[in-house]
């Protein structure tokens, strides 16, 4: 690795002689203005080969006979140029705003003209990336673009966010797509830590892990490709049946002297939305005051002299008991964050090397107490000509990163779940004894969210090295050759803390609690790639691609834990005197692949692809069978080229497109194996080997394996338009699909007598069916202003098709008692099924003598979690060197279990259940049809109708809409001619205005993050934020 990063190092110094076949200098030019496009690109058709314009628009390029030079830049329309004998062209590009870049890269970094394509693929810029301030570049996508559902986790600083292309394509397997950057596939994976013993879904409660492409730098990004189905991601094989998000980071360009950029941002963050809360009753129950008293060693618990206290808030009024106050402990509790960004960057180039040199500096502090994300990045890039036809290249990145991490869900070490059932009459300011300094709160059996944030510390210290080299040999338009390496290597060592007096650790016995988890992945990528074109006439000619992939992945986990610390404050597993559990994994994989591509082009207008891959893989049994092929097939035909000219429609395309590609299981599903079990009633944590000094293993879940297992395969067809009117002033894009999901992995049961509970097979199908419209605007277009408008909408429908014999519902994860996400044939995948109330045929609810409704026997359809419909509206208006965008992003259905409110109505928190001093009839009908004219009282209305006491689970799932600003972006440029080229000054915002139905925090949420495919539930969730953001940029 050392050679690696040391070789790179040197790229930005090597020069060689260069042997020309011919040189072709010039000029690229806009055609309005006639002003210089610094960076434009110049490539010879066919190749990788190319350069880029100087900052007065000069380029200069090696060319061999009969070449095409390609003409490209962002916002204008590329040109092909035949060369010929010529060794002077000049270019004058025409504008283009609404085909931000004809030139895209695709499927293993191939450069395609977008116009060629038979599949939709979308582009976001580096700078629509950066724009608002978002460290994530998975969260940076949000609202981008159609079909892409882009879920934070949290606003917790590092939280985790998941991202989907067109709808959700496997039950308990990956749904995300495969993240390429620089041409070489990364790990993205969200890691959960936990010991293996925990008897319940760990991702319920903890901290909200990161995602890790968090640690790539959105300023180190020049543009981002989104290969959203089967179709443009079927070169890259199984790991991208989801399909594909390709990231292509900055490079240095051929300039006079070196440029040297340096940016800094500071960020203001606060709470961006709360569940409403009353603050008029105090603590206690049947409206008498209790409180929570401490033993004599002034802490809480079971062996107290004091009563324990309660979470409920069915006491007196605050205003009637003299000694009582009301206390915003959240306006208390949470902060304006402030956050810095750095960057500073150092390139240059000429015709023969060029090298780029990056630094980048986050330290993103949370609204949440003791709360905050660091992530370090260095990078160098280069490319230089080693001999005739000969260039080597590569990129190295180190990453630092993490920081702590505040508890999270259904967790009584939670900061939200203590923080929101805090009665207002308590201040939770005092979080501690002053004797002992062991947590002190309003209930014995929750932690204050002070102590928890600032006693119970979740750390993680990432280092990751990213990497990749490459030898490209170009003999000619015939012969480009290309081999590369990646890697990616990172180690997350983790610690969490559980102070004494905690109830956070597994066993609740307050005594204190550190865990150890040491993760380490390293995934090695190798490519050989031939390109190469051939015309056969001037109008008809094939490109090829062949090549050779092999992907080694090895993944290790190391998780230890000590119980019952001797000296508090004292976190190491020395202190503890009980080292209780220990979990060790490791998942290895390797990859060997063929694959092809061949691409025929015909007058300029008609365009055919065929590509194909085949795969093998250590995963499946060698003995059966594991090599996969899967292939694709693209058609587009620009009929603008052929009918309709001297019409409004100023370009026209029509593109259909069918491919394969493939979801693979994690490693070892085809053998039974051995794990340390663990034995539970579901309500404690039950017993947990080693058990009384003597180990034990037992067949894991008692599932066995199955040698013939096939990777799950995903078929898509798609089929599209894009239409082009008043010379490209309007640019309409609409794509259908339909993508099919079979062989599904599944657990079938197995006969009681065979010693098992179930089987892995391939059995299970999805359906998804969606259509997406990209709309552009070029609304006003004059030398000084210019206004542009963005409109995405896009529709997608899931439908489980099949599951297997035996087997009627499977579930997602394990959730809560009464409600959960499965997949169920004929609904939805994810759909939430839960309790509901009985209702008759009109529809009335059935009120029992307690005049409270009544519960249905079996669990039935609640919602869906993903939406009806997402559209976003971009505006984008320049006025001389002043830019403002304005980013609106809207929401339509998706469902939400509020486990949040539903407790808060229980225990007497919210706003609504201060409206308590009467008694309340629930409208309905008795079991003889007569109206319900039963009254209770308000404990029993809102706790045991409105929360979580018995209510329906029906009736705490909300159908959520929102609208929201997501962005606002206003900066301007001050262009200088002595030492300093330029300034850039800008304001921006995140999540500036939102508004939805939703009672809860903000609704984009998920309790479980990235690593998990059960969507749509809030259980004191940590909230979501608000932003404002301050930047200033220098170029020299």
């Amino acid at each position: 690795m050392k050679k690696l990063l040391w070789g790179l190092v040197l790229l930005s110094s090597i020069s060689f002689a260069y042997a020309q076949d011919r040189t072709v200098t010039g000029k690229v030019t806009t055609a309005e203005d006639g002003g210089v496009l610094p960076g434009a690109n110049v490539q010879i058709q066919g190749t990788s080969r190319g350069t880029n314009t100087d900052v007065q628009g000069n380029y200069s390029i090696n060319v061999p006979d009969n070449t095409t030079l390609i003409f490209s830049f962002i916002g204008v329309e590329s040109q092909q140029i035949k060369v010929g004998s010529q060794t002077t062209i000049n270019v004058a590009l025409r504008a283009d705003t609404k085909q931000l870049n004809e030139v895209v890269v695709t499927a293993l970094g191939s450069q395609r003209d977008k116009r060629t394509l038979g599949y939709s693929v979308s582009n976001v810029s580096g700078d629509a990336l950066t724009r608002s301030g978002e460290p994530n570049v998975i969260q940076g996508l949000a609202a981008k673009t159609a079909g892409v559902i882009v879920t934070s986790a949290s606003g917790t600083p590092g939280a985790s966010s998941k991202i989907v292309l067109r709808g959700p394509s496997t039950f308990t397997g990956e749904q995300q797509p495969l993240i390429v950057v620089d041409g070489v596939p990364i790990n993205n994976e969200t890691t959960t830590s936990s010991a293996g013993d925990y008897p319940f879904n760990a991702n319920l409660g903890g901290v909200n892990n990161s995602n890790r492409a968090l640690d790539l730098n959105p300023d180190d990004i020049a543009s981002v490709t989104i290969l959203k189905g089967p179709a443009a991601a079927a070169l890259y094989g199984a790991r991208a049946g989801n399909g594909a998000i390709v990231y292509t980071t900055k490079k240095g360009q051929k300039r006079n002297g070196i440029g040297v950029t340096v940016g800094y941002r500071v960020e203001l963050s606060e709470v961006n939305k709360l569940p409403a809360l009353q603050s008029s009753y105090a603590q206690g129950t049947g409206g008498q005051y209790a409180t929570a008293d401490a033993g004599p060693d002034q802490r809480h618990g079971t062996d107290d002299d004091g009563p324990a206290g309660t979470p409920n808030s069915w006491g007196p009024l605050i205003s009637s008991v003299p000694t009582l106050q009301s206390y915003d402990n959240p306006g208390n509790f949470f902060k304006t964050a402030v956050s810095h960004t750095t960057n500073v960057a150092l390139a240059g180039g000429n015709d023969k090397a060029n090298f780029r040199i990056s630094w980048g500096n986050l330290i993103q502090n949370g609204i949440i107490p003791n709360t905050d994300y660091k992530r370090n990045t260095i990078r160098v890039t280069g490319e230089a000509t080693m001999a005739e036809n000969l260039k080597i290249g590569g990129t190295v990145s180190y990453i630092k990163s993490g920081g702590n991490k505040s508890q999270n869900g259904s967790n009584v070490a939670g900061v939200m779940l203590s923080l929101l059932r805090a009665p207002a009459s308590y201040d939770l300011r005092n979080y501690q004894f002053p004797k002992t300094g062991y947590n002190e709160n309003y209930y014995a059996f929750y932690d204050n969210p002070y102590y928890s944030a600032y006693k119970n510390p979740f750390t993680d210290d990432i280092n990751r090295v990213l990497g990749n080299i490459y030898l490209n040999y170009h003999r000619s338009a015939h012969l480009d050759l290309t081999y590369k390496i990646g890697v990616d290597a990172y180690s997350d060592a983790r610690r969490q803390v559980f102070s004494v007096s905690s109830n956070g650790d597994d066993n609740q016995q307050t005594y204190g609690q550190v865990n150890y988890d040491n993760i380490t992945s390293r995934d090695v990528y190798g490519d050989l790639i031939l390109r190469g074109e051939h015309r056969f006439s001037d109008k008809f000619g094939v490109n090829y691609t062949a090549g050779h992939n092999i992907t080694s992945f090895n993944f290790t986990d190391n998780f230890a834990r000590g119980r019952n610390l001797s000296i508090p404050n004292f976190y190491n597993l020395g202190n503890a005197a009980e080292l209780y559990a220990s979990n060790s994994g490791n998942l290895r994989r390797l990859t060997t692949a063929v694959f092809g591509q061949l691409d025929f082009d015909y007058a300029n207008q008609l365009y055919l692809s065929f590509t194909g891959r085949n795969e093998w893989s250590s995963t499946f049994d060698r003995a059966v069978k594991n090599n996969f092929f899967y292939p694709s097939a693209s058609l587009s035909w620009v009929f603008t080229e052929s009918v309709l000219k001297n019409t409004p429609i100023s370009f026209g395309k029509v593109r259909l497109a069918y491919a394969e590609s493939g979801i693979p299981p994690v490693p070892y599903r085809t053998r039974t194996y051995f794990s340390k079990p663990s034995f539970t009633d579901g309500f404690t944590n039950g017993l947990n080997f080693p058990y009384g000094g003597v180990n034990g293993y037992a067949f894991y879940n008692a599932i066995v394996g199955t040698a013939d297992l096939r990777p799950e395969r995903v078929k898509g067809l798609e089929a599209g338009i894009n239409l082009k009117f008043l010379q490209n002033k309007i640019d309409l894009d609409v794509t259908a699909y339909q993508q099919t999901t079979v062989d599904i992995l599944l657990q079938q049961p197995t006969a009681p007598g065979s010693g098992f509970t179930a089987k892995y097979i391939n059995a299970g199908q999805l359906r998804n069916r969606g259509i997406e419209v990209m709309l552009g605007i070029n609304a006003i277009k004059t030398p000084a202003f210019s206004w542009d408008i963005n409109l995405n909408w896009s529709k997608n429908v899931s439908k489980v098709l099949a599951l297997t014999e035996g087997v009627t519902e499977v579930s997602l994860e394990s959730a809560f008692n009464g409600i959960g996400g499965y997949a169920i044939v004929g609904q939805p995948l994810g759909v939430l099924y839960g309790t509901k109330w009985q209702r008759n045929d009109a529809g009335q609810l059935i009120i029992g003598s307690n005049g409270l409704p009544q519960l249905q026997g079996a669990q039935q359809n609640i919602g869906n979690p993903y939406p009806n419909w997402l559209s976003n509206i971009r505006n984008t208006f320049t006025f001389k060197g002043i830019t403002l965008t304005a980013l609106l992003d809207i929401r339509r259905g998706g469902a939400i279990w509020n486990g949040t409110y539903a407790r808060l109505q229980r225990i007497g928190r919210t706003q609504e259940s201060a409206d308590r001093e009467h008694t309340y009839v629930i409208p309905g009908v008795t079991a003889t049809g007569e109206a319900n004219t039963k009254a209770i009282s308000a404990l029993d209305y809102y706790s045991k109708y409105l929360g979580d006491n018995g209510g329906a689970a029906e009736q705490f799932v909300e159908n959520v809409n929102w609208f929201r600003v997501r962005e606002v972006s206003l900066s301007y440029r001050i262009k200088l001619k002595k030492y300093i080229d330029y300034v850039d000054v800008s304001v921006s915002s995140r999540n500036l205005y939102l508004n939805t139905n939703y009672k809860g925090v903000d609704p984009e949420t998920s309790l479980t993050g990235a690593g998990s495919n059960l969507q749509g539930f809030d259980y004191f969730n940590n909230p979501g934020t608000k932003s404002y953001i301050f930047g200033i940029n220098f170029g020299f």
